[in-house]
């Protein structure tokens, strides 16, 4: 049987990482052993993107290899924070590793296809 652990966020990263994964749009982190669940919540805009884009090369530095990005509780995913996730792919692609995105609303999932993220890893939308 495979361990799973739901990481807060002071034992992912150092005092103030709460603060920082709300900021960067982060609800919560699911790690089981190579696979990694991170579910975001909210607007996601240029804002939060810096932020985000942090946080995931952290997941990838420490070890994730395949990340699954559970977008079902994203409100709004702007065009320029969309970037984020082509720099988590190519840091996952230089290890081998592989990320999915999931549950993005039909105008999230539209706007990734639409950037090319589709032709790239899978971007599976939420139900109508």
């Amino acid at each position: 049987m495979r361990a799973r652990r739901a990481l807060s966020a002071s034992r992912l990263l150092h005092p103030g990482a709460v603060l920082r994964l709300r900021r960067a749009g982060i609800a919560r982190v699911l790690v089981t052993d190579r696979l990694t669940r991170v579910a975001l919540r909210g607007e996601i805009t240029g804002r939060e993107a810096d932020e985000l884009a942090a946080q995931l090369r952290g997941l990838v530095r420490n070890g994730c290899r395949h990340l699954v990005v559970d977008l079902s509780e994203v409100t709004y995913l702007a065009r320029e924070s969309a970037g984020v996730f082509f720099g988590t792919l190519r840091a996952l692609k230089d290890v081998e590793g592989s990320m999915v995105l999931q549950g993005a609303c039909p105008r999230s999932a539209a706007t990734l296809r639409c950037l090319g993220l589709g032709r790239l890893t899978e971007v599976c939308g939420s139900a109508p």
